[in-house]
């Protein structure tokens, strides 16, 4: 199973996320449901680096994703990764024996 975690501050924004496990879907290299948390996930980094310009470390490898916020928290981050969860939401909910979103 996929497990991912939400870290919210109290003012309801995105300080962290962390994804880890393996969905067993399929077997690797046919896993539909690990392309599709990685590919979110990769996406989801990349804009934060290159657009949002967000400060952080962000570390992705394998069976395991982390993005921990550090400095201002911009909009256009806070956007890619309010979109992320979005995304990572709904594979959750097709594949819920699969991917497991929670939020602290």
């Amino acid at each position: 199973m996929i497990s991912i975690i939400v870290d919210r501050d109290a003012e309801g924004l995105v300080r962290a996320c962390r994804i880890s496990g393996h969905a067993g879907y399929d077997e690797a290299g046919y896993d539909i449901v690990c392309a599709a948390v990685s590919a979110l996930s990769c996406t989801a980094i990349v804009g934060l680096e290159q657009v949002a310009k967000q400060k952080g470390h962000y570390s992705n490898g394998e069976g395991q994703c982390r993005i921990d916020l550090s400095g201002p928290i911009t909009e256009s981050g806070q956007a890619i990764l309010e979109t992320m969860i979005l995304g990572l939401s709904e594979i959750s909910r097709q594949y819920s024996e699969f991917v497991k979103v929670s939020e602290t």
